[in-house]
Parts: structure tokens; C-alpha cells; sequence
């Protein structure tokens, strides 16, 4: 097999975009679609070049096509866990969409269907195939910051609230946590290893959205903050918000006992440049600049190569398929940000009060 054929769940915004990113790379094929209005999944197939045979109303039995290997899963938060785990009990691998799921129930079910199915589930967080996330974990496994104890995951819209179905519960489960916040939780945790998250404390609110006549019925949060305590001791700081008066919510960092990293600036912050920093920097192809600092130092990484991340994603997908690798990115590490998020949710329920969490057994 020299080409992965794919089939799609789902066609709407995020869906074409999928289908977009499939077509001009080579060895993938998108050869059925599937959307539960019958109208929307022959426009769909049309517009792809997919035969109009294979436009479906039912996800089930589209995977009765023994051509396909792949399944896209591209529909809202609430409905992305049955199409997977009907997709890996029938033997295809799964790229999902993120957030993995809107509840930590449904996300656990999908890393144990992959798991017994022997089959990939890659959650499409593009944003962690960006140089400087890649480059900020070397650092971190590397020793280049010593013990990490604190770090930073922070994402801003000043004015963003997407609507649709991302705004109802119903629909998404949540607002701008597993929206956006989604993708600076998963960089920042998968830069330092995946650490197992203990306890968590959280506060969300829709103050500016709920005075917006447009946005009258929304039941999600437009801003949400949690403090996540990690099982070696460390601490996390989480912000994200889809609508906030303010240009930024600050800088993604981490900051170690030798040194400290912002993986915004690409800056690496010490007494003296490591110089096991020196070799990986030129590993990969960069280059240092430096700056002192009042008796410190700022370390510039530049020259680093800019990445199509939608397209490095599918290609490192495919690859994955072709050469019966691992999942790009690992389920059971994206699980995490569901056992944060149900975190966050436990302690709202407690007037924002500290929750212990446990991470699933898979």
C-alpha cells in the first residue's frame, strides 16, 4: 500500500478543511463521506471528486467499505466519540479532530478502542507541529532547564466567540477551554513529558458574551483560568479566552531550576549559554543570539525552518499508516487535557475549589 484511503465524517467547516488538506498531498485519497443530511454529503462528495455511491447518511455503513483505511472525524465536540470507536472496531485508523472528546468518559473510551483495536487515533492538534513546540520539548527532555517546577499555558482572542455549535453545551461541552485552550494545554504538557495531573482549581465566566444580544443563548464559557498541581510537584497555570478585555493573557513558558524558556520568543533565559543548547540548536538547524541581561542572559533561538503544520500533520499521518508507526500524537497523552477539563469542571460545580483527579487506566 503506497496511498491511505480516507473517508470523512462530518462536512462542515472543519471537515472541508480536512478534505482541503488532503488533496494535494500525495498518497492520500479521500474516497467516501458520510453527514447525516443526505443533501450536504452528495454536495460534499461532489465538490471532492468523490464518487456520488459513496456519499453516506450512515457512518456505520460507510465502514462496510473494505477500501477504506482511514476515517477523518470532523463533527461536533458531543459526536466525535461513536464514530471513532466505530471506525477502530472496524479495523480503520482514526484522525480525529480536536479536542479528543467533550468528557473525560468519552475520550477514555476512544484511547482504550485504539488500544484494543491495535489501530492509530492521532487527535488533530495541528499547532503541536510548529518548530518551536517540537524544539521546546528537546529542551526540556534535554536537561537544558533542570527540573521544570512552573510553567505557563496561555491563548487570547480579544473578541473571537466562534458560534454555531461551539457555543452550546449540548454540542461542545465546553467553550474556549477545549476550543482553542485545547491546543496551548496539549503544547505546554507535551513539552514537559506529559506529566500526570493531580489537582485542579479552575474559574470560567461569559461576563462580555452574555451581554451580546447574538450570543443570548450561549451556555459556555468565553474565559477560563486553572491552577493544575502535577504528580512530581510542579505547577501549571492555565488561561484562555474567546472574548476579554485585554490584548494578551501573557506568555507561554516554562521555568526550570537552571534555566527558563518562553516558547513564544523562542528565548531561552540563564547565567551562562549551555552548551548543550549550542548543539541542538545546530542539530536543528538554528542559530543563537545573545543578549546579556542584568548578570543574565538572553538566549534568541532563530533560523528555525516554518512548517505548514496542516500539511506536516497529514503527512505525518500518513506515514504512520503506511509504515505501521505510532500515532503522531499519542491519545493517551491527549487524554490528559480531558482529565484537566474534567478537572475544570469538577471544581466550578465547587464554587472553584480544589479537585484531586486521577488519570484512566487505558
Amino acid at each position: 500500500m503506497d496511498t491511505i484511503k480516507v473517508a470523512l465524517v462530518g462536512t462542515g467547516g472543519i471537515g472541508n478543511h480536512h478534505a482541503k488538506t488532503y488533496e494535494p498531498i500525495e498518497g492520500v485519497e479521500l474516497v467516501a463521506v458520510c453527514d447525516i443530511v443526505k443533501e450536504r454529503a452528495e454536495q460534499f462528495a461532489e465538490r471532492y471528486g468523490v464518487p456520488k455511491k459513496n456519499a453516506f447518511t450512515s457512518y456505520n455503513k460507510m465502514l462496510e467499505m473494505d477500501e477504506i483505511d482511514t476515517v477523518s472525524v470532523c463533527t461536533y465536540n458531543q459526536a466525535h466519540r461513536r464514530p471513532a470507536v466505530a471506525a477502530l472496531k472496524a479495523g480503520k485508523h482514526v484522525l480525529c479532530e480536536k479536542p479528543m472528546a467533550a468528557t473525560l468518559a468519552d475520550a477514555t473510551a476512544m484511547a482504550r478502542a485504539a488500544k484494543e483495536a491495535g489501530k492509530i487515533l492521532h487527535i488533530a492538534i495541528h499547532s503541536r507541529f510548529q518548530p518551536r513546540v517540537d524544539i521546546a520539548r528537546k529542551i526540556i527532555d534535554a536537561g537544558i532547564l533542570g527540573d521544570v517546577y512552573y510553567s505557563e499555558s496561555a491563548g487570547c482572542r480579544r473578541r473571537g466567540v466562534p458560534g454555531g455549535t461551539f457555543i452550546y453545551k449540548k454540542t461542545a461541552g465546553f467553550g474556549a477551554v477545549v476550543d482553542i485552550g485545547v491546543y496551548n494545554m496539549f503544547n505546554t504538557m507535551f513539552a514537559l513529558g506529559y506529566p500526570k495531573p493531580a489537582t485542579v482549581s479552575a474559574f470560567t465566566c461569559d461576563y462580555i458574551s452574555s451581554e451580546m444580544p447574538s450570543l443570548k443563548e450561549m451556555d459556555v464559557e468565553e474565559f477560563g483560568v486553572a491552577w493544575v498541581r502535577f504528580e512530581d510537584e510542579s505547577v501549571m497555570i492555565f488561561k484562555i479566552s474567546w472574548a476579554v478585555h485585554a490584548n494578551s493573557l501573557g506568555p507561554n513558558y516554562f521555568l526550570g531550576k537552571k534555566a527558563g524558556l518562553s516558547y513564544d520568543r523562542l528565548e531561552v533565559y540563564a547565567d551562562e549559554v549551555p552548551k548543550d543548547l549550542e548543539k541542538l540548536v545546530k542539530s536543528e538547524g538554528g542559530t543563537l543570539k545573545v543578549e546579556e541581561a542584568k548578570n543574565m542572559k538572553n538566549i534568541s533561538i532563530q533560523g528555525l525552518p516554518s512548517v505548514d503544520v496542516w500539511r506536516a500533520q497529514v503527512e505525518a499521518f500518513r506515514d504512520a499508516v503506511l509504515h505501521d508507526e505510532p500515532a503522531p500524537i499519542d491519545p493517551e497523552g491527549v487524554l490528559l487535557t480531558n482529565v484537566v477539563m474534567d478537572g475544570i469542571a469538577r471544581s466550578i460545580k465547587k464554587g472553584g475549589r480544589e479537585v484531586s483527579v486521577k488519570v484512566p487506566e487505558i
